[in-house]
């Protein structure tokens, strides 16, 4: 009698957890994620009102300065190359094997002091239109390009957003390749992330991603879009993710080189199943013909470990670093084009190349980036971002977001390319984008894919575009 007893309870007390967790998994499931972040303020000078902020967008001419150029080239010449070397046998030391390669390096610096013109980078970039709004406090830079004789007509809104260690240069080309295009008329914004380049650096604590998001969006309702795509790498990424999370009304269709996931015990548990079962538990079959040998999640730790060093440093002491990278343009050459060489091609690549695999792209395009972190000094408050992203996640507060799902209302195109740092598997990812509307392989290309392939980029774009 009773143990008949004891098995109602039990029975009961089975049947109200079952209800309980069918009603999570049929209703709550369904639900869209709901996001709040907090309001910051970056300046100096906190207003006391609203009525106090400036809500103007000003032109903005990208500032030429000869005596910042003697002084690199000064300082160029002046370069302190290390001594000795260790000496290449091709079996245990390769070009890369130390870092960035000397001979390459000493190349850069000939061509920083006979060939390159910063005066005419400069000339070039003020061809586009600049201009410059302050949100929590910050004077935002970004550039606009839109056909100025189709003024009237309804607009395709795109905002580009750039990473580390990139900038607003690495979408110009895109723009160029879509403005010329006669079938949609669109208006393109290419921003500097806070800290980078003309936007100004924070004065305060807490510029993570999520409160870049914000900023961002601020900036779009400002240029008078409602409703507009988003399209970034690296940082870019993250940034993009989370605007998609905190504004599905407005951000409608979000495209990424690189997934945002936060890994959970859940993920790590696939990728052992992948590994020591069957990569099919794992990845689809055209995902392991793109990855073309087999899966094997030690690959993922090797490249952490072997790329992941700059993170590590950058999220715990950025400033330290940041004295001697503000200080030698060298220093801050081989530290920036070592992650554009590593994250555009696979080792092979690089060894077996006269120049380190830099001639994915142009030197000019190449040096313009670096030079424009020297002539505004934002090498430490770019990486910063580290910090503060680091400082979010252990901090707890935005756990929500960070790892939680967009609406299933946000269509997503995810594009991959060959020589991009991770591949994360559709199965994870899709954890995170539960509307994935495009998936695309291309067997060549980077991380910084927007600026080495910018046709196969402007492309991918108009192609996303079809399925909104």
């Amino acid at each position: 009698m009773a143990l008949s007893r004891l098995n109602r309870i039990i029975a009961v007390v089975v049947l109200i957890f079952a209800i309980i967790y069918g009603w999570k998994c049929l209703f709550e499931a369904r639900r869209p994620p709901c996001y709040t972040i907090d309001v910051k303020y970056f300046g100096s000078n906190i207003p006391t009102s609203s009525d106090n902020e400036d809500f103007s967008i000003k032109p903005f001419k990208i500032p030429f300065e000869r005596s910042q150029v003697d002084d690199m080239v000064n300082r160029v010449s002046k370069t302190r190359f290390y001594e000795p070397q260790i000496l290449i046998d091709n079996n245990l030391v390769n070009k890369s094997t130390y870092g960035f390669n000397r001979q390459t390096i000493e190349m850069v610096r000939d061509y920083l002091i006979n060939t390159y013109d910063w005066k005419k980078t400069v000339q070039e970039l003020n061809t586009f239109d600049h201009y410059k709004t302050n949100i929590a406090g910050l004077d935002i830079h970004f550039v606009r390009v839109t056909h100025s004789s189709r003024i009237n007509e309804n607009k395709e809104a795109i905002l580009f957003l750039h990473g580390w260690p990139s900038s607003f240069l690495e979408y110009l080309d895109v723009a160029r390749l879509l403005n010329s295009s006669s079938n949609t008329n669109y208006d393109l914004i290419i921003p500097s992330l806070p800290g980078y380049g003309y936007s100004d650096a924070p004065l305060r604590p807490g510029m993570n991603p999520t409160q870049m998001a914000r900023i961002m969006q601020n900036l779009m309702q400002r240029l008078g879009h409602s409703s507009y795509v988003v399209c970034g790498g690296d940082w870019g990424a993250v940034v993009g993710t989370n605007m998609a999370q905190l504004y599905p009304g407005h951000v409608r269709g979000l495209l990424i080189t690189m997934s945002a996931v936060v890994a959970t015990w859940k993920h790590y548990l696939q990728l052992a199943l992948g590994h020591y079962i069957n990569p099919s538990i794992l990845l689809d079959y055209d995902e392991q013909e793109f990855l073309v040998r087999r899966f094997n999640a030690f690959d993922f730790a090797k490249i952490l470990w072997r790329e992941g060093g700059y993170f590590h440093l950058q999220a715990t002491k950025p400033d330290t670093i940041g004295y001697a990278l503000n200080d030698s343009p060298i220093g801050l050459a081989a530290y920036i084009l070592e992650k554009w060489s590593r994250w555009s091609n696979n080792e092979i690549d690089i060894d077996q190349s006269i120049n380190s695999g830099l001639d994915r792209f142009t030197l000019d395009q190449l040096l313009s980036n670096v030079v424009l972190y020297w002539t505004t000094g934002t090498i430490t408050s770019s990486m910063r971002l580290c910090f503060e992203y680091a400082a979010q996640i252990s901090s707890g507060h935005d756990d929500k977001i960070l790892k939680g799902p967009l609406a299933a209302s946000v269509p997503v195109a995810i594009i991959n390319y060959r020589n991009e740092i991770l591949y994360a598997p559709r199965t994870i990812v899709r954890s995170k984008y539960p509307n994935i509307k495009l998936w695309l392989y291309h067997t060549t290309g980077g991380h910084f894919a927007s600026m080495e392939k910018p046709r196969e980029y402007a492309r991918d774009i108009e192609k996303f575009l079809l399925q909104l």
